[in-house]
């Protein structure tokens, strides 16, 4: 049993993962609307998952596949079970050229537009 909260937080997106994963449950496509939606709660909970993996001192990590239609790859070192990653799609939008100082004046504009200060 894990002592560590972190650790029980990341065995419990892990399992939510495990629960609504469509590859896991044998899809190969085409998709659905409702697989779509599953995939992209599933891709939530992965992200999920590496911040919590990095919380509990997990090693995780983010890798880069060429090779795939969803080149982007989430890598977790489970301890005492081994590697486990999942292939993500790569964000649609390629970098717009902007900079530090540009990054978190938008940062700062999008936390003022919701009324959070920055």
């Amino acid at each position: 049993m894990p002592t560590d909260p972190a650790e029980a937080r990341l065995a419990r997106v892990l399992a939510d993962i495990a629960a609504i994963d469509p590859s896991r449950h044998g899809h190969t496509g085409p998709d659905t609307p409702e697989v779509t939606a599953a995939y992209a709660e599933r891709n939530a909970l992965i992200w999920a998952a590496l911040a919590v993996a990095h919380e509990a001192g997990v090693p995780a990590g983010v890798g880069y596949d060429p090779t795939d239609p969803r080149p982007v790859v989430v890598y977790l070192e489970l301890p005492g079970a081994g590697q486990v990653s999942w292939h993500l799609p790569a964000h649609p939008a390629g970098w717009d050229g902007h900079g530090t100082a540009t990054k978190y004046e938008r940062v700062a504009a999008f936390a003022e537009t919701i009324g959070v200060p920055a």
